[in-house]
């Protein structure tokens, strides 16, 4: 196999893995309540403000909370399932 069909490969497998996790953050989402959404709210924005200057200026505030916001999420419906 060359070396443009395992990279087609692997952008297939990245895809469906993507979306595999963004479905587990709709569900994570959906399962937490109101007072768990505020306080995650309130830890994002925590942690955000202990982030070094020379991290910040690599990403945005809205980018860092949507990413923090998924990966809570992943972890949350993981928990769900188990």
């Amino acid at each position: 196999m060359n070396w443009k069909k395992q990279k087609k490969i692997r952008l297939c497998e990245m895809q469906a893995l993507e979306e595999k996790r963004k479905d587990l953050a709709k569900v994570g989402w959906l399962a937490m309540n109101k007072k768990e959404k505020e306080q995650l709210r309130k830890l994002i924005n925590f942690s955000w403000d202990k982030i070094p200057g020379y991290a910040k200026a690599k990403i945005s505030k809205d980018d860092y909370i949507k990413f923090e916001t998924q990966e809570h999420c992943v972890k949350f419906a993981e928990k769900l399932k188990k």
